[in-house]
């Protein structure tokens, strides 16, 4: 009778052991399948357009290591060939940030205020550049006169020409300007259809290494280029600031890897551009990647917006406060020593 009572109860406590462990098992089998449904869905979805150009790096090394998804972001990455068209696809609603050079954004300033700079990435000051072909008879600058030259209007491409041009002692009615972008650029001087173009990196470096001894390639000058801006509307940025912040803290954290790992950050820029390894490492190296808002960002706009009067692009007006167009407070949460800018102001209008 005792044998029986023991065998019972071990039976029992056998039986509430693998009760224990089954239960056990299931918790941890629901909890992973909570994990790996519910990751995803807590991830903010953000729209964000970038360029080929080489101050996209960071944005480019953050999107191929993940970086964005350990801020809680899921961004998806729409390539385009400038970041002018970048920008209008910001101001059209098809996309919540954005990376353009300030020239656009000094154009569209004399029309609209419903944009905010977030940050500016330093980059290399001889970005652009003016390639052209040997066999089109041209030697020197004053071989440019009577020549189609291609370049963006209303980019950094065209500030850049109009700069050059202006140390060069020539002006744009000196030649004969077709308005392209800079991929379409780069096949038309291939192909002969134009003599020039006026770029920026890497079309301009993809156009010597094309050309080959045919390419004339003229000096930069050290003209000052403009600043690679990241955009947001001001709707989307005010009411958004956490996701702001987050990407923001995501470019910087993909700046400390280009710094430690420039290799494997070039590799990465590489495979997002389908732009060659080696042509990145000629420029890769004098690029800083430091996210700032300083008082050059004001000087370069302010600059750009009397080269738009001056040349009629723009109907003259009075130059718009720039401060008004700056959302420091993202940056500043992220990292304030980045931020040296006067305190933004209240809009005037």
């Amino acid at each position: 009778m005792d044998n029986k009572r023991l065998l019972s109860l071990k039976q029992i406590i056998g039986l509430i052991f693998l009760i224990l462990i089954i239960t056990a098992v299931v918790i941890l089998f629901i909890n992973n399948q909570n994990v790996a449904v519910s990751e995803p869905l807590s991830l903010i979805k953000v729209r964000y357009g970038s360029v080929p150009a080489i101050m996209e790096a960071p944005a480019h090394v953050a999107f191929s290591k993940h970086l964005f998804r350990e801020q809680g972001l899921d961004v998806s990455l729409t390539l385009n060939p400038d970041g002018k068209t970048s920008f209008e696809q910001l101001l059209n609603g098809k996309l919540d940030i954005a990376a353009v050079m300030t020239t656009p954004v000094v154009y569209k300033s004399f029309e609209r205020n419903d944009f905010y700079i977030l940050g500016k990435i330093d980059h290399f000051q001889k970005n652009d550049r003016l390639v052209a072909r040997r066999d089109s008879g041209i030697n020197s600058v004053e071989d440019l006169k009577g020549k189609r030259v291609a370049v963006l209007l209303g980019s950094s491409g065209q500030f850049y020409m109009d700069s050059w041009l202006l140390y060069n002692g020539l002006n744009s009615e000196d030649m004969d300007i077709v308005d392209m972008n800079a991929p379409d650029s780069l096949e038309a001087i291939k192909e002969g259809r134009i003599d020039a173009m006026f770029s920026w990196f890497p079309f301009t470096a993809e156009a010597e290494l094309a050309l080959g001894e045919n390419a004339v390639r003229f000096p930069a000058n050290d003209i000052v280029p403009t600043s690679w801006v990241i955009v947001a509307g001001k709707k989307y940025a005010t009411e958004n600031e956490d996701i702001i912040e987050a990407f923001l803290r995501t470019i910087i954290t993909a700046e400390e890897f280009i710094k430690k790992e420039p290799e494997q950050a070039i590799h990465f820029h590489s495979e997002i551009n389908g732009v060659s390894e080696s042509l990145i490492k000629r420029i890769f190296n004098n690029m800083n990647f430091g996210l700032t808002l300083d008082q050059n960002l004001l000087l370069d706009m302010e600059e750009q917006a009397r080269w738009v009067i001056r040349n009629g692009y723009v109907e003259e007006a009075p130059i718009p406060n720039y401060l008004n167009f700056i959302f420091p407070d993202p940056l500043r949460a992220v990292d304030s020593g980045a931020v040296t800018i006067i305190t933004r102001v209240e809009d005037d209008n």
